[in-house]
C-alpha cells in the first residue's frame, strides 16, 4: 500500500506536470505543494516562500482539502491551474502589486481556457482586487482536464468534514459578497468535527509578503483577511505559562465557526448559519 502522504502529493504533482505540459509547455519550474484549511481559502500561490540549506528557492501553490469532497474534481482542478497561471506571470510576466489581477493575467487565464470574472460567471470583470474565473467550454484547460481523468489519475484523500459550498454564488449590486448562500456544517456536525475545523487556527492565517492569487471560499481571489470575529487561538510565548481562565466567561462555536465568550449556560443562535452556539470543550 502507498503511504497516504506520499499518495495524495504525488496525484497533486502529477496533476501540476501534466496541466506544465499541456497549458504552458513545460515551462513552469515546479512548486512545493502544501495543505492550508482556511474556510475563506481554496487556493494560494507564494513565491520562493520555500528554501533549502543550499539556498535553493522554491514557490509555493496551496489548496484547500475541505473543499476536495464537495466541488466537482474539474473544479479543485481549475484552482490548481489558476495558481499556475499566477506562477507562469511570476516567472515570465510582469507581476503585478500584490493581489491585483491584470490584463497580463487575465489573458493567460483565457489562453489556457480558464475565464477571470469578478462574479465568477459570464459578463464579470476580468481585472481587480478580487477575481473568480469559471472553466472555458472549449477551452485547453477542459480539453486537458478529461484527458487528464481519462487516465488512472483520481483524487482519492478526501477531508472527512468538508466544507459545504453552493454550486452558485449570489452578489450584490455593488459587487460585495454576502455570504448567506454558502452551505455550512450543521451544529451536530461541528460538534463531532476534529477541534481545528472549528475554528481558524493561527497558522492558517495570511501571511504578508511576495503571496498572490488567494481563491476564497466565496468563491473569490484575493488575499483571506483575518476576522475580527474569530476567535483565533495563539501559540503561547516561549516559556511563558498559559493563564487560567478566571472569567466566568464560556467559549461558544457555533456550525459557520464563529467563536464568543459568554456566561455559562446561555442559549444563543448564529443569525449567519441557523444554529445553535455550543460550548467548546
Amino acid at each position: 500500500m502507498t503511504p497516504p502522504t506520499q499518495e495524495h502529493y504525488g496525484e497533486l504533482s502529477h496533476a501540476y506536470d501534466f496541466f506544465n505540459e499541456r497549458l504552458f509547455g513545460g515551462a513552469l519550474p515546479g512548486c512545493l505543494f502544501t495543505l492550508q484549511r482556511n474556510s475563506r481559502s481554496m487556493g494560494y500561490f507564494s513565491h520562493e516562500r520555500f528554501v533549502k540549506r543550499d539556498n535553493i528557492r522554491t514557490d509555493e501553490i496551496a489548496l484547500n482539502p475541505e473543499y476536495f469532497a464537495t466541488r466537482p474534481v474539474e473544479d479543485v482542478l481549475s484552482t490548481l491551474a489558476h495558481e499556475q497561471v499566477h506562477q507562469w506571470q511570476q516567472h515570465f510576466g510582469t507581476p503585478p502589486r500584490r493581489g491585483y489581477h491584470d490584463q497580463e493575467f487575465a489573458a493567460k487565464m483565457q489562453a489556457v481556457g480558464l475565464m477571470p470574472s469578478h462574479t465568477g460567471t459570464p459578463g464579470g470583470k476580468t481585472t481587480g482586487e478580487k477575481m473568480s474565473h469559471y472553466i472555458l467550454p472549449d477551452g485547453l484547460f477542459i480539453r486537458a482536464c478529461k484527458e487528464l481523468l481519462q487516465s488512472s489519475f483520481g483524487i482519492v484523500w478526501y477531508d472527512r468534514f468538508p466544507v459545504q459550498t453552493a454550486k452558485e454564488y449570489e452578489f450584490a449590486a455593488d459587487t460585495t459578497v454576502r455570504i448567506s448562500p454558502i452551505s455550512v456544517p450543521s451544529p451536530a456536525q461541528a460538534e463531532n468535527a476534529p477541534e481545528e475545523t472549528l475554528e481558524m487556527e493561527a497558522s492558517q492565517a495570511y501571511a504578508p509578503g511576495s503571496d498572490a492569487g488567494v481563491e476564497s471560499a466565496v468563491p473569490l481571489y484575493s488575499a483571506p483577511p483575518i476576522e475580527s470575529g474569530l476567535d483565533v487561538e495563539r501559540p503561547a510565548t516561549a516559556g511563558a505559562a498559559k493563564k487560567a481562565n478566571t472569567s466566568n466567561r464560556t467559549k461558544y462555536v457555533c456550525g459557520c465557526k464563529t467563536a464568543i465568550w459568554a456566561k455559562s449556560g446561555i442559549k444563543v443562535r448564529c443569525e449567519a448559519c441557523n444554529g445553535l452556539f455550543v460550548a467548546a470543550a
